[in-house]
């Protein structure tokens, strides 16, 4: 997997009804790359230009100064909404390169550790680099423990690294389609690590590819609770969840934690909409879509969701237009059916004659 790289935001297909028991099928493609991709590297979108600068450091935890191995750190330009993120190494260091320059809003999550928050001015330097940041990371007060498993340490919860392999190995299947063969690689890394909470993540991503919802809800709900709450893909893979299961309130619930801890992400706001169209939230649907699409303006699936949104607040020209930047951007398309659809239902809706004047 090339790091950085961005990916299409489809969920698995599932119906939703709105309040007054209307259904309306939001036809996606399952796609568990998007929210395995965060775990690994991810840039939430790409920024307009070239940026000269860049951000390094390390991140410590506690009162003996560890180094926090896959503590999260999440660059986002308030101005913009652009948002870039990285993972630490085991020696707690990382690096973002081509940052434009201008004063971030920086968040730092990791398990078992306190959610830490700060600004930081990241300027050009002449060759490229910077001053190295330092971030030192509180324990949580109360360190959550897993569902149904003893308690988690937080020197286990250091992970020394020897269940990196496996799960490489596993998201490599994972998103090569080998879904029934990553299990095993996921479940070996949780054997050498019970902390790793991404493998809990992806394992949770297998399952719900296999439609285990039950396992795969399971899963996710450990991720969950050894971050404490401080990883953003789980709390959208669980609300995806909720939605199969029609529990639409608690997915948005879900949705707007992880947004809280991952504001910049162009997935949740997507997910968000699906949920609001869903409790009959047309306004607040397309208002997370089309924040959605300025976080990440290359998204095709958003079009779609705009589409079917315009189409309930009856302004079929504008869901045509929504449909066909969708057709642009990805013609063929997991969506292609669900966007013929549209386009042919919103033509209708303009042929018909105007209602007689009272």
């Amino acid at each position: 997997m090339i790091p950085g790289r961005v990916t299409s935001m489809r969920i698995p297909r599932f119906a939703i009804k709105n309040t007054n028991g209307v259904k309306t099928v939001i036809a996606a493609q399952a796609a568990t790359v998007a929210l395995i991709l965060p775990a690994l590297c991810l840039a939430q979108s790409q920024p307009s230009e070239n940026g000269t600068a860049s951000a390094s450091g390390l991140v410590l935890c506690g009162a003996d100064n560890h180094p926090m191995h896959h503590a999260r750190i999440e660059f986002l330009n308030p101005s913009t909404g652009w948002a870039s993120a990285k993972l630490t190494d085991k020696g707690g260091r990382f690096h973002l390169a081509s940052l434009p320059p201008a004063e971030y809003r920086v968040t730092v999550t990791a398990p078992a550790c306190e959610r830490l928050e700060t600004k930081v001015e990241v300027a050009p330097h002449p060759d490229g680099s910077s001053a190295p940041l330092l971030f030192h990371l509180l324990p949580a007060a109360q360190p959550p423990a897993p569902i149904n498993d003893g308690a988690v340490s937080v020197r286990e919860l250091r992970m020394s690294g020897k269940a990196d392999s496996a799960f490489e190995k596993g998201v490599r299947l994972l998103q090569g389609g080998d879904t029934q063969r990553s299990l095993a690689y996921f479940q070996r890394a949780l054997a050498k690590d019970p902390g790793y909470y991404r493998a809990y993540h992806d394992l949770g991503l297998a399952y719900l590819q296999l439609g285990e919802t039950a396992r795969a809800a399971e899963d996710f709900q450990k991720s969950i609770d050894l971050t404490n709450g401080g990883y953003a893909p789980s709390e959208f893979a669980m609300a995806i969840i909720l939605c199969q299961r029609q529990e639409f309130q608690q997915a948005e619930r879900l949705i707007q934690n992880g947004l809280a801890m991952d504001p910049g992400s162009a997935l949740g706001k997507y997910f968000l909409g699906l949920v609001q169209l869903a409790l009959n939230q047309p306004a607040e649907a397309e208002k997370s879509a089309r924040e959605a699409l300025w976080r990440s303006a290359n998204q095709a699936e958003v079009h779609i969701l705009l589409a079917k949104i315009l189409e309930v607040r009856h302004n079929p020209r504008a869901a045509m237009a929504e449909v066909a930047l969708y057709l642009k951007l990805d013609p063929h398309g997991p969506l292609e059916a669900e966007a013929t659809e549209l386009r042919l239902r919103a033509q209708h809706e303009l042929e018909r004659p105007p209602a007689p004047n009272p």
